[in-house]
């Protein structure tokens, strides 16, 4: 489990997803996936988040714009933690992430390297920021995949 207490592995988890992602590719309509277009009401980050949905899980993640370091992260760590997951699954996570980032109650033993944002709900101004490529995604498995 990460230490949540130590902010030098935390700014080393946010750099490491924001400068080298491993979810950020190309959106392109494929069979069986959702696009959603997300951006900013109070910044210039807007991004397209992109779910593939087959045999009852998320096979594939991915998410492609201009982020700043906080969406940018979480976004990444986000699509890798909804990948090979059920619906409800990833809805579940996606929940506990948001509570997470509004100061809600939340569960920290299944946020995994998500809880590099723990104390965002702090710092208002970067709520939208966390929170931008989850409502992509949870909107994408609320409305979209049946």
């Amino acid at each position: 489990m990460i230490d949540k207490n130590d902010k030098i592995a935390l700014r080393q988890i946010l750099m490491e997803h924001y400068t080298d992602p491993d979810h950020k590719a190309p959106v392109t309509p494929m069979p069986n996936s959702f696009i959603k277009y997300q951006d900013s009401p109070t910044c210039s980050d807007e991004i397209n988040v992109q779910i593939t949905y087959e045999n009852q899980k998320v096979t594939k993640a991915i998410f492609d714009g201009v982020t700043c370091s906080i969406s940018g992260a979480a976004i990444d760590i986000l699509c890798d933690q909804i990948t090979n997951q059920s619906k409800a699954e990833a809805l579940k996570i996606l929940s506990n992430y948001h509570n997470m980032i509004v100061g809600e109650v939340y569960d920290e033993t299944t946020l995994g390297e998500l809880i590099a944002f723990h104390n965002i709900y702090s710092q208002r101004n970067r709520i939208n920021c966390a929170l931008l490529g989850a409502d992509g995604l949870r909107y994408i498995l609320e409305e979209e995949v049946k």
